[in-house]
């Protein structure tokens, strides 16, 4: 949903004959959303967008002026000689959520695979709805007009018809990440943190920090790089059984230290992810560890990236 003030770049046309054409070549009504009302007198100034995003100014008389509120979706004839107010859908699934100039715009989905746009109270907007199918409640208030085009101090308010709450139905069953042992044999990386994005890049990894491990996979054997984001590193290789891998690893990093050389498994750096013992220094710069445990579970499948992983250990 566009704020008022880029729709008013839009094309505006005069209800009439422009309309009497597009009746004609419809067998249906055209329908909009009812943007602003302005009282004058015996009746009231309209404004409002259609779904090709034309805005149409016209006048109705004082009885129909009543029945009309911004965010109402209309059906009409033209010059605006019959309006019909269509029912708001009181049960919908949220797709997006839009702070806006006027209200909050929350764009929905009906049982009909209708998609609206509904005004609602700045509130809803910090929700957790999209995704949600909610059940909806509306009230009737008044939002900053839309001839003020985004000004909040014009003085000026339009009647509004608002989504007021939005009760939670269901969610989506989230889609279980397959384990690792489960994966077809090739290239992959793992991360502790989360995106929206489909493609994470080197800039969101640093900006997000954690840990990531990329490997590669035949049958269940597994080769990969564990490391801490723009931080230490250590080279992996076991087996893999659901989200969990066991086998040796070794760090090439000069002065680094053995962490633990007995059977107590330590953490390697701050993560409880890998775990290491039985190490032993090969050289200055080369520490190997006989026994490893590395738990992926709960950590995000993202791109590949660039980097190959190592071939072994």
């Amino acid at each position: 949903m566009r704020t008022s003030s880029q729709i008013t770049t839009s094309l505006v046309i005069a209800l009439g004959s422009t309309l009497v054409t597009a009746q004609a070549a419809s067998a249906q009504p055209p329908t909009g959303q009812v943007l602003g009302i302005e009282a004058d007198g015996d009746g009231c100034a309209v404004t409002l967008v259609t779904g090709i995003d034309q805005l149409l100014n016209g006048r109705v008389d004082s009885d129909t002026c009543t029945q009309l509120s911004a965010g109402s979706e209309i059906q009409f004839t033209p010059a605006l000689t019959q309006v019909e107010v269509l029912p708001s859908p009181t049960v919908a699934t949220v797709t997006e959520l839009v702070a806006g100039d006027r209200a909050c715009y929350v764009n929905l989905v009906d049982a009909n695979d209708k998609t609206t746009t509904q005004f609602a109270n700045f509130d809803l907007c910090e929700q957790d709805l999209v995704g949600a199918q909610v059940r909806l409640t509306y009230e009737t208030g008044n939002i900053i007009a839309f001839s003020c085009e985004g000004d909040i101090e014009c003085g000026r308010s339009d009647r509004a018809i608002l989504i007021s709450q939005a009760e939670v139905i269901s969610r989506p069953t989230p889609t279980a990440q397959p384990t690792v042992g489960s994966l077809p044999d090739g290239n992959y990386r793992y991360w502790s943190g989360s995106s929206n994005n489909a493609v994470v890049s080197d800039q969101e990894l640093l900006a997000n920090g954690g840990v990531t491990f990329l490997f590669s996979k035949r049958g269940n054997n597994v080769t990969g790089l564990f490391g801490y984001v723009d931080g230490e590193a250590i080279c992996v290789q076991g087996q893999v059984n659901d989200n969990a891998v066991t086998g040796i690893s070794v760090q090439n990093l000069r002065g680094a230290n053995v962490i633990s050389s007995g059977e107590t498994f330590s953490n390697f750096g701050p993560s409880d992810r890998l775990q290491v013992r039985r190490g032993r220094q090969i050289n200055r710069e080369t520490v190997r560890y006989n026994s490893t445990l590395l738990n992926l579970a709960g950590m995000n499948r993202i791109n590949a990236g660039s980097v190959l992983p190592p071939g072994r250990c």
